[in-house]
C-alpha cells in the first residue's frame, strides 16, 4: 500500500501519510491519482503531504516536473503542504513547489509536521475519517 488519506473534516483538511520509506514510480503516481479523486469528491480542501518518513524518491526529477505541471491545483486556493525531511526528498519536492508557483497555488514545503498542521490549521487529533483504506480506522 505504501500510505494512506485521513480527513480533518472540522477544518476541510486531507492528509496523506506516505508510510513507505521508498517511494517509486508507481508508488508516486498511485498518491497523484487518489489525491486528485479525493479533492475532486468535495471541498475546497487544505492538504498535507507527509513524507517526513521518507529516505528516498526514486521518480525522475523530470517526472516530478510533468506531474507539477499535469495535476489539478488544490481547488479552492488552500494550502497544500509536504513535509519532507530528507535533503533530497525536501529538494524534489522544492521543485514540484516552484513549478505549482506557475499556477498561483498556495503550495509550501517543510521539514516538520508541526509546522505543517500550523499552516492549515488543524492538529493530529482532527483526522477523525479514514479515507484510504476504508478499512483501517483513522
Amino acid at each position: 500500500m505504501g500510505y494512506v488519506v485521513d480527513l480533518d473534516p472540522t477544518h476541510s483538511v486531507i492528509r496523506i501519510t506516505i508510510t513507505a520509506e521508498i517511494v517509486t514510480p508507481e508508488l508516486a503516481e498511485e498518491i497523484r491519482i487518489r489525491f486528485a479523486r479525493v479533492v475532486s469528491s468535495g471541498g475546497p480542501f487544505a492538504a498535507i503531504v507527509d513524507g517526513s518518513r521518507v529516505t528516498s524518491w526514486t521518480e525522475p526529477a523530470v517526472a516530478i516536473r510533468d506531474a507539477a505541471f499535469r495535476d489539478p491545483a488544490v481547488p479552492g486556493g488552500r494550502a497544500h503542504v509536504t513535509v519532507a525531511r530528507e535533503p533530497s526528498v525536501f529538494g524534489l519536492a522544492r521543485m514540484f513547489q516552484l513549478c505549482r508557483d506557475f499556477f498561483g497555488e498556495q503550495y509550501q514545503v517543510v521539514d516538520s509536521l508541526e509546522e505543517a498542521y500550523g499552516i492549515v490549521g488543524a492538529r493530529p487529533e482532527d483526522f477523525t475519517e479514514r479515507l484510504f483504506p476504508k478499512d483501517l480506522a483513522a
